[in-house]
């Protein structure tokens, strides 16, 4: 999962202006390194009616800001086995859509409403 933005300014003006949205969504920063552009957050809990979802993200900035997002969340398996193997952590590089609109597309929202740009990429 990955989301582009166009913005004005250096790398050193728009770092703040990304730490600060992602600081305010509760976002744990792990790793921020101005003089490189990147920005890296641990995985946070979004507790949804299907099960946990986490979602951790990497922030590239050079001519453009480049999001990642990497995803994890419950599935059930069923089956002859553990009874405490009922749920499953699945670690994936794209969450079905339904999750993405829930906690990763608002992203989008958040970046625009501070003067980024959204690069709409064709698949």
């Amino acid at each position: 999962m990955n989301i582009n933005f166009k913005y004005d300014g250096s790398v050193r003006e728009i770092m703040p202006v990304i730490k600060d949205y992602l600081e305010k969504q509760k976002y744990d920063i792990i790793h921020y390194a101005p003089e490189s552009g990147f920005i890296l957050t641990d995985y946070k809990l979004f507790s949804l009616n299907t099960g946990d979802v986490y979602l951790a993200l990497s922030v590239n900035i050079n001519d453009l800001v480049v999001i990642v997002g990497m995803g994890k969340y419950e599935i059930v398996t069923s089956g002859i086995g553990n009874p405490d193997d009922i749920l499953k952590m699945k670690s994936v590089d794209k969450l079905p859509y339904r999750l993405q609109k829930k906690i990763f597309l608002p992203i989008i929202g958040g970046l625009e409403d501070r003067g980024l740009k959204l690069v709409k990429t064709r698949r």
